[in-house]
């Protein structure tokens, strides 16, 4: 296991650095550390900027502030500029900015002017916006309008919010007025919260095309994964671990294309705003209880039980809130939900701490993923706000998480595997071992050699246990057998009623012995009739007439089984209520229809049959009664002229609709032994030969 753990390391350090060539070209701002210049009374002079060497600028500073006002952007070209109610410092929000001794509310709408001075001789220029101003804006410049998200409007019946990032080449000129249009009435925070990102237009849109590839790298490489261990949890549900990743990479796959570049957004213009702001934020606030459920089921001694209670209860109340408020309540959970993250996360990382000190396997790779992504996480924080760090690291982190959490779990297969391959080696060479001094003994005595005979006698005889002859004989030959497809079988299934209950009153011996008689009985009624057993499964009992040799009776025979194991088990309950002893009612459940068999397995061989058919007996047992015989209607147009049916109507089946559904009570008088419905007399299986033309 050690060299393992070197290998599982060597690769998290390899996939660092790959991950950080990838993400290191995610900052946007670009900049040659100079720091930004800011705007003063609505001006921000840039004639001395280099935008080919100083890089990307942020429009950032004092910003003249019209309140409740749209003002057109011509009007600041005339003489007489329309006067502002203030300045106020831009990137933020307009929610408590104070205003003739009030302070502003989020709802409203406001316009906001730049006076912008630029170089004489710069290149051609370029504007990035990210998303989040406000809930709906218009971006002018000189006029031109450059940017747009949603419809600005003065009530929000006339409002349409929308969140998309807008990128746009300007118009060259020395002096430009910016104006921009905000409105907000369904959201908490009104304002613009974003800055304005102004460049060379060749580095703005080649940053744009780094931003957009890399979300895409990210939400392709989590969705792969996601779907993979989907995929892994449906072959072996009880590993529930690779359901919860599988759903941590699918809600970060989709926080990526609701966030951001918001590829989402941008697919289903059509969509209404809330569904997607509400979708966002459920994306972001379910991977909290998810990862806490895939954290306690990899490391369940460590993170307590009140722990987990905890953080389901209060996200998923949280969550609920999303769903039912609208934007302007529920976004005010989201400081709310950040402590919840700092305070899950941080008691996450102490439990893999204390986990890695117990040497538990995997938590130091799982604590290195998380560890990496909270410092990314305080990273762009502090880059945010002071400009601190080597730019935004939170995708990489995201991405470093994941495949933390996707190598642990790759290193507990392949110590599975690596287990099952040493026991297979070992089994393997004791089998050599074993054949060898079979060999030597065969060679010395004429013994050796009837015993061996003996043993292919043995092999062969366990071959038809399992499998028909004539499929025995074609795999003895062929080594394989081909699918075979039949246009009619007849599928029977059976199921106890009752039986969970009763077994959990009976002795495990008493358990397997009652089973062990009932399909004893089962097995002796199927050979009679010319069926064949297919399968047990716990309590269930599945035969088919018409296969592997095909033949016109096998609806007929079927049900003449099925009365029979009727009329057994009711002979086993006389005989155990008269002792008061528990016992099992059965439901019997038939169908007839085209099926294909075959074989399947490589160490351990199973004939079986496959179809709609098979769904649909399935169904006809499930629906059924205790104590009767269900029929579909394809199987009772067949055996009509042979047994008293009763017709049930169409009845609800899952997944079929409404079925049609009979009850075999017994066979024909006419057809039957002194006339009393149980056993076939001459009659009877005269008519059943004449089925040849009715197959």
């Amino acid at each position: 296991m050690r060299h393992f753990s070197l290998k599982t390391y060597s690769f998290l350090i390899i996939a660092l650095i790959s991950c950080g060539s990838i993400f290191s070209c995610v900052d946007s701002s670009h900049s040659s550390g100079r720091r930004f210049p800011t705007a003063k009374g609505g001006v921000l002079d840039l004639r001395d900027w280099d935008f080919e060497k100083d890089g990307i600028v942020e429009l950032n500073g004092e910003w003249d502030f019209y309140w409740m006002q749209l003002v057109p952007p011509e009007k600041f070209w005339q003489e007489e500029v329309p006067k502002p109610a203030g300045l106020i410092n831009i990137p933020g929000v307009w929610n408590g900015y104070e205003l003739d001794g009030k302070h502003l509310p989020p709802i409203g709408y406001v316009t906001y002017r730049l006076t912008l001075l630029l170089p004489e001789n710069s290149p051609d220029l370029a504007a990035r916006i990210e998303d989040g101003q406000g809930s709906a804006y218009d971006v002018y410049w000189n006029g031109k309008k450059i940017a747009r998200n949603g419809i600005v409007a003065t009530s929000e019946a006339e409002e349409r919010p929308e969140y998309l990032p807008q990128t746009s080449a300007v118009p060259r000129a020395k002096e430009v007025q910016v104006v921009v249009h905000i409105s907000n009435h369904v959201h908490r925070n009104g304002g613009f919260q974003m800055p304005i990102l102004l460049g060379d237009a060749s580095e703005i849109f080649a940053a744009r095309d780094r931003l957009r590839l890399t979300s895409a790298f990210l939400a392709g490489a989590l969705l792969i994964m996601g779907l993979y261990h989907l995929g892994l949890f449906f072959y072996r549900k009880k590993d529930t671990e690779t359901l919860w990743f599988s759903l941590i990479c699918l809600t970060i796959t989709m926080r990526v294309l609701l966030s951001g570049e918001r590829f989402l957004g941008e697919a289903v213009r059509f969509v209404p705003w809330v569904i997607l702001i509400k979708a966002e934020y459920l994306a972001f606030y379910l991977g909290v209880p998810i990862m806490a459920l895939f954290v306690r089921r990899l490391f369940p001694n460590r993170f307590h039980k009140s722990g987990i209670i905890a953080i389901l209860i209060l996200s998923l109340s949280i969550c609920l809130s999303v769903i039912i408020l609208p934007p302007a309540l529920f976004s005010h959970t989201l400081p709310f939900y950040q402590l919840l993250i700092a305070t899950g996360g941080s008691y996450a990382i102490i439990v893999l701490i204390i986990a890695s000190f117990k040497k538990e396997d995997g938590a130091l790779l799982m604590l290195s993923g998380l560890v990496f992504f909270f410092a990314s996480v305080i990273n762009d924080f502090l880059f945010y706000l002071y400009h601190i760090g080597p730019g935004y690291l939170t995708p990489a982190g995201l991405f470093l998480l994941t495949f933390s959490n996707a190598a642990m779990l790759g290193r507990r297969v392949a110590k599975a595997f690596n287990t099952s391959e040493e026991l297979s080696l070992h089994l393997e060479k004791k089998v050599i071992e074993r054949t060898r001094e079979l060999s030597e003994e065969r060679d010395r005595t004429v013994e050796a050699r009837n015993e061996a005979e003996l043993q292919r006698a043995k092999s062969d005889r366990l071959l038809l246990n399992i499998l028909p002859k004539t499929v025995a004989e074609e795999l003895k030959e062929k080594g394989t057998v081909s699918p075979v497809y039949y246009d009619s079988a007849t599928i029977l299934f059976t199921d106890f009623v009752g039986f969970t209950k009763t077994a959990e009153e009976m002795l495990p011996a008493d358990l397997v012995e009652n089973l062990h008689s009932c399909f004893s009985k089962f097995d002796s009624v199927v050979s009679e009739r010319g069926l064949e057993k297919l399968k047990t499964i716990g309590d269930s009992y599945m035969c088919a007439g018409g296969i592997p040799s095909a033949n016109y009776s096998h609806a007929v025979d079927s049900c003449l089984a099925g009365l029979e194991f009727q009329n057994f088990m009711k002979q086993i309950a006389e005989d155990k209520a008269g002792k008061s002893l528990p016992f099992w009612e059965l439901r019997v459940g038939i169908h007839t229809g085209p099926v294909t068999s075959g074989v399947i397995g490589s160490d351990k061989f199973a004939y079986d049959v496959w179809g709609d058919a098979v769904n649909t007996a399935s169904r006809m047992e499930s629906s059924g009664k205790a104590g009767f015989v269900n029929i579909s209607g394809a199987t009772y147009e067949i055996v009509k002229d042979f047994f008293v049916c009763e017709h049930r109507g169409k009845i609800q089946a899952k997944g079929k609709g409404e079925v049609d559904m009979y009850f075999v009570l017994s066979i024909h008088p006419s057809l039957s032994l002194n006339g009393e419905g149980k056993l076939p007399n001459e009659k009877f299986e005269s008519l059943k030969g004449s089925l040849s033309g009715n197959r």
